[in-house]
């Protein structure tokens, strides 16, 4: 059981509440769903749960947290976490060592738990995620979708009363969503009471027994599950939500001609790290002005890998890459190409969110109109004396979009640019990357976002077995479908 009664939270140095006399209440064996805006105080409704707040992000609380019917102010945080296990937003956050197999049964050995009951357990678990084939690689080798599983595995291996869950399914494939869900009821049905705060929604309508809408630090509605299946996608965007209903999107700008001259021409590209086989083998494309391409994939096919080789951080064993037909060796290559990563916390240095964006673009003429300008389309300008750490994940994924466009490269690659985004920052990010590229320049975008991708993209790519098996113009959802069904 989770009770909040009449929570209120205040962040050191922050004036106004995140938390505004929050009350919920989630009964033994209960899916509930906790929605809302990036920036509405899910996350912190999450750490006042499992005892994070105050104890780690220092603030003023006031009101009942319970836990089983424990108050959790008089429990130890050790106590805490063997009565509820927590999946955060961003997976790195949860592991303590260099590899899959350690970190899985880390927690476990550390509250002393016998070795046969540990791999009892570890089977199981490996076996519910279908994580076998990765179980025995490092954590540093593994794409940004399979640390997401190891971090759900983690928590499982711990089998408290209580699971937690922040965005679960951020980086995951289609598939392995589907896998998420199918272990989510589960675990529902042995008794386990669980919270997930999620904006995709759509792999819960079946199994969420309350949704929870969060709207400037309140739990604004909460509606139950037998009224879900009523509600079209529509109602779920006027407020601010993303659709329950995956596959009713339409194209929204169909892709026109191709000049006939390309940007980018990627030929017989292989790459191999030290340690395993081939991750990508005879990659080919080309990239055209305008281009707005997503480019998709299961877990670690290897997108993460090429948009490295992209930008220079990676150099490949065979093959080149050109720049209007010339080609543009590693050490170059990031003076023509943006990178926005899956994690943006590596990509922000400054103080406060106006200098993260004056640095290096000093001497960019009128910058300062420009980064104001920006500020506003991407809705942070009341954000720009903020540091950079106190936004949340929404807020600083658009200051890393924003910190990109100012750096003007001919060829711009983002990793999962709507993870953990609710749909009024989604279309806000889709709005900018499709002002953003014009005649001039081109888009790639790692994506599993259905909705983003019939927003914005113009053409998809499907990488399998690191190999190219599929490009084609998107003109309309039929082949996309096909592709999240079958491919993902």
């Amino acid at each position: 059981m989770i009770q909040l009664e009449k929570v209120n939270y205040r962040y050191k140095d922050n004036e106004f509440l995140t938390i505004k006399d929050a009350c919920l209440s989630i009964q033994k064996g209960e899916l509930t769903v906790l929605t809302g805006r990036s920036g509405c105080g899910k996350s912190t409704v999450f750490r006042l749960i499992n005892g994070l707040c105050p104890l780690f992000f220092e603030g003023e609380k006031s009101g009942n947290v319970y836990l089983d019917n424990k108050d959790i102010s008089s429990l130890r945080i050790c106590d805490i976490s063997q009565i509820t296990a927590s999946v955060f937003q961003t997976p790195e956050n949860q592991f303590f060592t260099e590899d899959v197999l350690s970190d899985l049964v880390y927690a476990c050995e550390n509250y002393e738990i016998n070795r046969q009951e540990i791999k009892q357990r570890l089977e199981e678990t490996v076996s519910m995620l279908s994580i076998d084939k990765i179980v025995d690689k490092k954590l540093s080798e593994l794409s940004g979708g399979e640390k997401q599983k190891v971090a759900i595995a983690g928590a499982l291996m711990l089998k408290t009363d209580i699971l937690l869950l922040d965005e679960p399914s951020a980086n995951l494939d289609y598939q392995s969503i589907i896998l998420l869900a199918e272990t989510l009821e589960k675990l529902k049905n042995s008794g386990y009471t669980i919270l997930v705060i999620e904006h995709r929604l759509f792999y819960l309508e079946q199994l969420c027994d309350k949704l929870l809408v969060m709207e400037q630090g309140k739990i604004s509605c909460i509606y139950e599950k037998s009224e879900l299946s009523a509600m079209n996608n529509d109602r779920f965007h006027e407020i601010g939500l993303r659709g329950m209903h995956l596959f009713q999107s339409v194209v929204r700008d169909p892709p026109k001609e191709k000049l006939n001259k390309p940007l980018f021409e990627v030929k017989d590209i292989t790459f191999r790290y030290k340690t395993g086989s081939d991750i990508l083998n005879g990659i080919s494309f080309s990239v055209f002005p305008g281009d707005k391409i997503a480019l998709l994939g299961r877990n670690g096919c290897g997108k993460t890998t090429l948009a490295k080789l992209l930008c220079g951080l990676r150099k490949e064993q065979k093959g080149s890459i050109s720049l209007n037909g010339e080609e543009v060796l590693p050490k170059s290559r990031s003076r023509t190409v943006s990178y926005v990563m899956q994690n943006v916390d590596f990509q922000l240095f400054g103080y406060s969110v106006y200098s993260d964006l004056l640095l290096g673009n000093e001497d960019v003429p009128d910058i300062e109109n420009k980064i104001e300008k920006i500020l506003s389309i991407l809705h942070l300008a009341d954000m720009k004396e903020q540091h950079p750490t106190t936004l949340s994940v929404g807020q600083k994924q658009r200051l890393v979009l924003a910190a990109s466009y100012l750096q003007n490269k001919v060829l711009n690659v983002f990793d999962e640019p709507t993870s953990g985004l609710d749909y009024d920052s989604m279309q806000k990010v889709s709005d900018f990357i499709d002002a953003a590229t014009g005649n001039s320049n081109a888009s790639i975008i790692i994506t599993h976002d259905y909705e983003f991708i019939v927003s914005v993209c113009n053409r998809v790519i499907l990488l399998e077995n690191g190999k190219i098996v599929k490009d084609f113009p998107l003109k309309d959802t039929e082949q996309l479908n096909f592709i999240f069904k079958e491919n993902l």
